[in-house]
């Protein structure tokens, strides 16, 4: 969309669209942002805000959808065109540049569940993006021909990010064992839950792969907890403000070796009142601490979530075979199994960043 007009004052810009639109530009902005301010490019700002002095528009002039803006008093012309404007038009602080709004679902979702080829994968860049895209929309991925041999979970995350090493190592196993240190390493059934809540950041992605499943039960099972916390949002708006607004102490410690901790509301917002994280694991949660006044009301609100989470109508189930995997959100995707009592069961586990995730989807999208 092309420019028609410019005006200014000492601090101000007006341009004016095609579109019959009219947008201001403060001067100190401009200045901050002038297109050869950055190393190749779009690279890092190459100066500081502090380095300059305190600067007005002393000139502004339209050529050919170009606009030159003088600034004083250092006497710098700068130009940017209509497409950089309109690229950098005044929001109401949305955000640029963020992920789109997640994808909401519940046990709907059963009937779309559908394993990609790894293979395929590997080998295909628009099958990766789409891959890819359904992890970051949905909170969860589901992937088969993996060879079923410890390690190769790390060939899954090869395609887009970097395990994140923990206390519990690159990979952690998830079996039965004879003297289990975890609920994870028995047969019971595993509720829904989220892993390590005492960490700071919580990890982003969690991967898990299967490399036996000769048992006669131990299904998978994950829910959104986006779509629960927009639920109580929507029908418990008192038990919302309690669960986003009163933080819960985190715990997790093992002798002498970790004492990890973390003190977080169980659903956590941003600054525009959207749910970033939900943290909900009963095992790691510590003793409540919060004024007498409020704890009954807080143990209503946390009853509601924890019945909406391990609602049949907010889940789905399915069964992971030897070589296939699923990667899902750990800050959204609460995830469980159901019991078993005989057969051989065991998983590979490990963490990502979820910026690598969107960090792929992008070079992917830019080399399209």
């Amino acid at each position: 969309m092309g420019i028609v007009a410019v005006g200014h004052d000492r601090d101000w810009l007006e341009v004016r669209f095609e579109d019959g639109t009219t947008q201001r530009y403060l001067g100190t902005w401009l200045r901050d942002n002038i297109t050869t301010g950055r190393h190749r490019d779009a690279g890092q700002r190459t100066f500081d805000i502090n380095s300059l002095p305190e600067m007005t528009i002393a000139g502004a002039s339209l050529h050919a959808d170009t606009v030159t803006v003088t600034f004083g008093p250092e006497g710098l012309d700068a130009t940017f065109d209509a497409a950089w404007f309109c690229l950098h038009r005044p929001t109401s602080g949305t955000g640029r540049g963020v992920t789109p709004r997640p994808t909401l679902w519940g046990d709907e979702q059963q009937g779309s569940l559908e394993f990609a080829d790894h293979p395929t994968l590997v080998c295909d860049p628009a099958r990766l993006h789409d891959w890819l895209t359904g992890i970051r929309d949905l909170g969860f991925g589901l992937l088969e021909n993996l060879p079923a041999t410890p390690g190769s979970i790390l060939e899954a995350v090869d395609l887009f990010g970097y395990v994140r090493e923990t206390n519990y190592g690159r990979i952690f196993e998830v079996r039965d064992e004879p003297e289990p240190a975890n609920l994870a390493f028995t047969r019971l059934e595993i509720g829904m839950h989220t892993d390590n809540p005492y960490r700071d950041p919580v990890p982003g992605l969690q991967i898990l792969h299967c490399l036996v499943n000769e048992s006669d039960g131990g299904d998978s099972r994950l829910a959104d907890g986006f779509a629960v916390a927009e639920r109580i949002r929507s029908d418990h708006p008192e038990a919302f403000q309690l669960l986003t607004t009163h933080p819960v102490w985190f715990r997790y410690l093992d002798g002498g070796s970790a004492d990890l901790q973390a003190y977080k509301p169980l659903i956590q917002l941003d600054s525009r009142g959207q749910v970033t994280c939900v943290r909900y694991n009963s095992r790691s949660a510590q003793a409540f601490d919060m004024p007498a006044d409020v704890m009954a009301g807080y143990y209503r609100a946390y009853r509601i979530l924890g019945d909406l989470l391990h609602d049949p109508g907010a889940r789905i189930e399915f069964r992971l075979e030897a070589g296939q995997l699923m990667a899902f959100d750990n800050q959204r995707v609460l995830h469980g199994r159901t019991a078993y009592t005989a057969g051989a069961r065991h998983l590979q586990g490990c963490y990502v960043d979820k910026d690598s995730l969107h960090s792929r989807i992008r070079v992917l999208e830019a080399a399209r």
